[in-house]
């Protein structure tokens, strides 16, 4: 059975939601992989919050509720491939490297983070 871990981002202050994209595909996910070597996720799945004007197209809730730009899905084989991934990239030299990418272009007070449980699907 994989292991799955939800976060959520914020871009920070000032940067644009293009600009926040950008950064995060051309720049922060070949650091990660770089990084991350062999401990890199089965998949790193992004969905990133529409939006026009700055504001999200929310159809249930308000604005406030919708205060993050992406949505992250990381998928393991399990949770100690989780836990190795973790290591490698939040402590030392590959952890302030990560840091200070994502201090470029995120607002890290604003990350949050879940362990996900069981994924049901239903097909057409």
């Amino acid at each position: 059975m994989t292991f799955s871990v939800l976060f959520l981002a914020s871009r920070k202050a000032g940067t644009t939601p293009e600009a926040f994209k950008a950064h995060y595909e051309s720049t922060h996910i070949p650091l990660l992989k770089q990084l991350a070597g062999a401990s890199f996720p089965l998949t790193h799945t992004r969905h990133y919050i529409h939006r026009a004007e700055g504001q999200a197209h929310v159809l249930l809730g308000t604005q406030g509720d919708f205060d993050y730009d992406v949505v992250v899905e990381l998928t393991f084989a399990d949770q100690e491939a989780f836990k190795a991934f973790h290591a490698t990239t939040h402590s030392g030299d590959n952890g302030a490297k990560i840091a200070a990418d994502e201090d470029q272009f995120l607002d890290r007070s604003k990350s949050r983070a879940v362990i996900l449980g069981s994924t049901e699907v239903t097909k057409a």
